[in-house]
C-alpha cells in the first residue's frame, strides 16, 4: 500500500528558486511530496479552485501582487490550507506580519536547506490540523481557565494557552515551543511514564503534587488524551495536556476530613488523620505499599482507598487472600495455569495478576505466603513478568501491588520464614493501622456509622444507640477491632425490637466487661477525693472530665459536684 503524498503548491515567480525548492522536495527517490507551481497569484487562484492542496509555499513578491495583501488574498481563497511564507534575506518584518495574520511559518530564501524545508512543511500541516481539531482559532482553549498545552506525538510543545504560561511561570509561548512537556512536572511525578501511558492507552487521568521553586505546595489534576485525525485514517495527531490547580481544594478537603471520614474510613482520632494524609500521598504514586495492623482494623478499606484515589481508579482492583488457599491452588490463583497443567485443568485460566493488569492487586495476609510462591512473586515485583503454571510463555503485566499482614514481617524475615529481598520490595511505604482500643474516641462515631449501614442493609426503621450502650461499647477492649464492633451491632439489632438500642441488647461478653468496669470504678468512691489528685488528673487528661473521672474511679456527677464545691473554697485550686 502506497503512502499518500503531500501535495504542495509553490507560488513563486523566480525560476531559480522554483528549481531549487523542487529539487529539495521531490529530488529524492520515493519523496513524500508532490509539487505544482504558479508564477502569478491569479494563476495560483485558479489552481486552488481546481485542486485540493495540503500546504502552500508563498512568495510575497509576485508580478501581480505584493506584500501582505498577497497572503491575505491567498488565505481567503484557501482558508483551511496551511501557508508557509517565503521572504528575502533583507525583509523579515513582512513575513512576521503574515504570521500574525494566520501564516503557519516563514522561510528566508538563501538560508533554506532540504531538511529544514521538509520539516517546516510537515510542522505547518500538523499545526493546522491541531488548530482545526481543537478550535484554537476560535479562542476556546485560549480562554479556558485550565492550563492547556498541545504537543506532537514526541511530546514537544506546539501550543500553550495563557493559563499554562501563568501556571508554569513562563513569559511567552515562543519561550517554550519545542520543549518536552515532561520537563514541566518532572519534579512532581514520573514524567515519561505519564506520556507513555497516553500514547499506549490514549488517555491519562490523575494527580501530581510537589513544591514550587518558592517552596509552596502545588497539587494538580492532570488529564491528557490523544487527538486523532478527522478523516478515514483515524491516525493519532497530537496530545493534549490539561492541568487544574487543586492546591486549595486539597487543603480544604484535608480540613474537612477532620470531621469524620475519608474514602469510607471513619475516624477523627489524630492517628486516623495521619492515616488519611498518608493514603492521599501514596495514592498518587505507583510504589508498593505494605499495610500492617491487627485483624479487623480495616486494611482492605485502606487498600481500596489507595486504589480509588489514584490514577488507576478506572482499572481493576483484584484482592487475593493468601492465607485462605493451599500452596498449589494459590500459585494457580495468582499466576493462572494452562490446560493440562494438573488434574482438573481442563482449559487455560488467567491468574489474578493478569486480571489486575493496568490496575491494582491486593495481597491480603501476605505473611502466610509459602516460600516457593515468594520466589515467583519476587520476579513479578522486580520485572513484571511470570509464566502460568505449566506454561512456557512469558507474560508481562503492569500492576500496582498493595499487600497486608497482621504479622510482624521483620520478625518473620529474621526467623527465615519470609524472604528479605521480597519484604523490601513490598514494603516501600509501610502503613500501620491503629487498633480500635487506641482510638476509643472514634467508637461512638464508628458505632453510629456501622449501625446506619446495618439498618440500610436490613431495610429497618431508624434505631438510636442509647448513651448507656455507647458507654458499654467504649468500655470494651475490642480485640477484634472494627470487624468485631460491626458484628456486635448487628447482634444487638437482632435483639432490639424497639427504636432504642440499650446495653442489654449487646453481646453478653461486652455487657459483662461493662459491669466489671463499673464495679471497679465504684470502689474508689469510698475514699474522699483529694484536691491535689483531681487537679493533677485534669492536667494529665488535658481537661477531659470524663476521662479524668474514669481514672479517679468516680462518676462524672461526683467529679462535677467536687469541682462546683471547690469554686467556693479558695484553697482547693492550685496556686
Amino acid at each position: 500500500m502506497h503512502q499518500k503524498k503531500t501535495k504542495v503548491l509553490l507560488i513563486e515567480d523566480s525560476p531559480v528558486d522554483v528549481r531549487l525548492i523542487q529539487e529539495m522536495l521531490t529530488g529524492e527517490t520515493d519523496s513524500p511530496f508532490v509539487m505544482e507551481c504558479a508564477g502569478q497569484l491569479s494563476e495560483a487562484m485558479e489552481q486552488l479552485d481546481k485542486t485540493p492542496f495540503d500546504v502552500i509555499l508563498l512568495d510575497l513578491g509576485l508580478p501581480d501582487s505584493y506584500g501582505l495583501e498577497t497572503f491575505i488574498r491567498t488565505h481567503a481563497q484557501a482558508p483551511r490550507v496551511p501557508i508557509v511564507v517565503l521572504t528575502g534575506q533583507n525583509d523579515e518584518e513582512l513575513p512576521m506580519k503574515a504570521v500574525k495574520q494566520g501564516a503557519q511559518d516563514y522561510l528566508v530564501k538563501g538560508r533554506i536547506n532540504g531538511n529544514a524545508l521538509r520539516r517546516c512543511l510537515r510542522y505547518a500541516i500538523e499545526r493546522k490540523h491541531i488548530q482545526e481539531a481543537l478550535w484554537i482559532e476560535d479562542r476556546i482553549i485560549e480562554s479556558s481557565v485550565n492550563a492547556v498545552a498541545i504537543t506532537n506525538l514526541q511530546g514537544h510543545i506546539t501550543y500553550a494557552n495563557h493559563s499554562f504560561l501563568e501556571l508554569w511561570q513562563c513569559e511567552s509561548v515562543e519561550q517554550i515551543t519545542g520543549r518536552i512537556i515532561d520537563g514541566f512536572w518532572s519534579k512532581f511525578a514520573e514524567a515519561s511514564s505519564i506520556r507513555q501511558t497516553v500514547l499506549n492507552r490514549g488517555k491519562w487521568l490523575g494527580k501530581i503534587h510537589g513544591r514550587k521553586n518558592d517552596g509552596t505546595d502545588l497539587n494538580l489534576q492532570l488529564s491528557a488524551f490523544i487527538v486523532k485525525q478527522q478523516d478515514d485514517t483515524d491516525e493519532p495527531l497530537c496530545m493534549v495536556f490539561s492541568f487544574v490547580d487543586i492546591t486549595e481544594l486539597t487543603q480544604l478537603r484535608r480540613r474537612l476530613r477532620t470531621e469524620q471520614s475519608f474514602a469510607g474510613i471513619v475516624g477523627r482520632n489524630p492517628k486516623m488523620m495521619e492515616l488519611f494524609d498518608t493514603i492521599q500521598e501514596v495514592a498518587e504514586t505507583q510504589v508498593s505499599v505494605l499495610l500492617q495492623g491487627e485483624s479487623g482494623t480495616g486494611k482492605e478499606l485502606v487498600a481500596a482507598a489507595i486504589h480509588n484515589e489514584g490514577p488507576r481508579c478506572d482499572k481493576p482492583l483484584i484482592a487475593v487472600n493468601c492465607g485462605a488457599l493451599p500452596e498449589g491452588i494459590l500459585e494457580s490463583e495468582l499466576f493462572g495455569h494452562v490446560k493440562g497443567a494438573f488434574t482438573g485443568a481442563i482449559h487455560d485460566r488467567k491468574g489474578r495478576f493478569e486480571l489486575a493488569n493496568g490496575g491494582t492487586i491486593f495481597l491480603d495476609e501476605i505473611g502466610e505466603l509459602p516460600g516457593t510462591v515468594q520466589v515467583k512473586l519476587l520476579r513479578v515485583v522486580q520485572e513484571g513478568t511470570f509464566e502460568r503454571v505449566g506454561g512456557e510463555k512469558t507474560i508481562r503485566v503492569d500492576v500496582r501491588i498493595i499487600s497486608a499482614t497482621n504479622k510482624n514481617l521483620t520478625e518473620e524475615v529474621a526467623a527465615g520464614r519470609f524472604r528479605q529481598d521480597l519484604f523490601y520490595r513490598l514494603c516501600v511505604v509501610p502503613i500501620h493501622l491503629p487498633p480500635l482500643r487506641q482510638r476509643q474516641n472514634d467508637i461512638p462515631l464508628l458505632a453510629e456509622y456501622l449501625l446506619e449501614k446495618a439498618l440500610t442493609e436490613a431495610n429497618r426503621e431508624p434505631v438510636k444507640i442509647s448513651p448507656d450502650a455507647i458507654h458499654a461499647l467504649v468500655d470494651y477492649d475490642w480485640p477484634g477491632n472494627v470487624r468485631e464492633l460491626d458484628n456486635a451491632l448487628r447482634y444487638a439489632l437482632i435483639k432490639c425490637r424497639d427504636t432504642l438500642l440499650l446495653p442489654e441488647h449487646l453481646p453478653p461478653k461486652i455487657i459483662q466487661d461493662h459491669i466489671q468496669t463499673q464495679v471497679v470504678r465504684r470502689k474508689p468512691r469510698k475514699r474522699k477525693l483529694a484536691a491535689e489528685s483531681v487537679w493533677k488528673m485534669l492536667e494529665e487528661t488535658s481537661g477531659n472530665k470524663m476521662e479524668a473521672a474514669q481514672r479517679l474511679g468516680v462518676s462524672r456527677a461526683t467529679l462535677y459536684r467536687f469541682l462546683r464545691q471547690s469554686q467556693t473554697t479558695s484553697n482547693v485550686a492550685p496556686q
